[in-house]
């Protein structure tokens, strides 16, 4: 006696098909669009800036992380 029997795969239909392709699409659409928008917004800042933007992000990940750890002990 199986207790879970498995689920045929029967495939999309070709309707079911068409829809997720247009859904995939306009996903894709909207993505690019974000994409070419923030890459607009960060296009003045120098490779320079970049870097200390890095180690700012990482320096305040870092102190947020060992506060979190002295709050435990």
């Amino acid at each position: 006696m199986r207790l879970f029997s498995k689920r045929k795969n029967r495939g999309l239909s070709s309707r079911q098909e068409q829809t997720a392709g247009r859904i995939a699409l306009a996903i894709l659409s909207y993505q690019q669009r974000v994409a070419d928008y923030l890459n607009g917004k960060t296009a003045g800042i120098s490779s320079k800036g970049w870097l200390m933007l890095l180690i700012v992000f990482c320096a305040g990940f870092g102190l947020y992380c060992l506060s979190l750890l002295l709050q435990l002990l």
